[in-house]
C-alpha cells in the first residue's frame, strides 16, 4: 500500500488560514481607521517633500533680505552722524587726483555715502525679488517711493536713480559732484531727526524685522538646520497608532 503525503494538504490549509487571517487583519485596519491614517500620513509626507524646497528657497530669500536691510540700516545710521560734519578746513581729493578744500571732511562723508548707496541697492534688489503685493514688496516700494520724493535734493549731491533696464530703483553716486555739492544741502539731507537717512534707517529696520519674522514663520528648519516636514510615515509608525 503506497503511502500518502499529507504535507501538501496541511500546507495548503495553513496558507489558506494565513491568507484569511491577513484579510481579517486588513478588514480590521480599514474598520478602525488605521489605513486612512496611514494614507493621510503618506500623502502629507509627499506634499511636504514637494514644498520643502520652496520653503527652503523662501527662507534663504528672507534671510538675505534681512541681512541686506540690516546693512542698509547700519549704513544710514553711520551717515546720519553729526561727528562727520565737524567744521574745519579739510583737503578734498577728487576722482582725477586733483585737490581742493572744504569745511567738512567730504572724503570721509563720501565713503560713508558710497557704502550707503551700495547697501541701499542690495536691499532694494532683494526686496524686489518678492511677489508683487506681498508685505515685503510693499515695504520695498515704500522705500523706493520715499527716495523718489527726495530725488531733487539727492541729485544735488550726485545721487541719482538709475534708468537702465533691470536697475530701476537702484542708486548711483557721482563722486566729484558729491564732493563739490553744497555742504548745507549735504548736512540737512543726511543728518538729524526726520532727515532722509533717518527715515531710510527706520524703513530698513522695519523691512529687516519683517523678513526675520516671516523667515521664522515660514521656515520648517530646526536648530540643527534640518527641515522638519511635520507628519510623515516614520512619525506615524512611532506614534503608536
Amino acid at each position: 500500500m503506497s503511502s500518502v503525503d499529507f504535507s501538501s494538504l496541511f500546507g495548503s490549509s495553513q496558507t489558506q488560514s494565513t491568507s484569511l487571517s491577513s484579510m481579517l487583519g486588513d478588514y480590521a485596519s480599514i474598520k478602525n481607521g488605521s489605513y486612512g491614517k496611514l494614507l493621510k500620513a503618506y500623502y502629507k509626507k509627499q506634499e511636504s517633500d514637494a514644498t520643502s524646497e520652496e520653503a527652503k528657497e523662501d527662507t534663504v530669500k528672507r534671510t538675505k533680505l534681512k541681512s541686506g536691510a540690516s546693512d542698509l540700516k547700519s549704513a544710514a545710521a553711520a551717515l546720519n552722524d553729526n561727528s562727520l560734519f565737524k567744521e574745519g578746513e579739510y583737503e578734498v581729493t577728487y576722482s582725477d587726483g586733483t585737490k581742493g578744500t572744504s569745511k567738512y571732511d567730504v572724503n570721509k562723508i563720501y565713503d560713508k555715502a558710497k557704502t550707503f548707496v551700495d547697501a541701499y541697492n542690495s536691499a532694494v534688489k532683494s526686496g524686489a525679488s518678492f511677489e508683487d503685493g506681498s508685505s515685503v514688496s510693499k515695504r520695498t516700494l515704500s522705500l523706493i517711493a520715499y527716495t523718489s520724493q527726495n530725488s531733487a535734493l539727492l541729485s544735488e549731491l550726485g545721487i541719482t536713480t538709475s534708468t537702465k533696464d533691470g536697475e530701476e530703483g537702484q542708486l548711483t553716486i557721482d563722486e566729484d559732484k558729491f564732493k563739490k555739492a553744497s555742504t548745507g544741502t549735504m548736512k540737512s539731507l543726511l543728518t538729524g531727526s526726520g532727515s532722509y537717512t533717518s527715515v531710510v534707517e527706520n524703513k530698513a529696520s522695519l523691512i529687516a524685522s519683517l523678513a526675520e519674522s516671516q523667515a521664522s514663520k515660514y521656515s520648517g528648519y530646526n536648530a540643527k538646520g534640518n527641515y522638519d516636514a511635520g507628519s510623515s510615515l516614520s512619525s506615524f509608525f512611532t506614534s503608536g497608532v
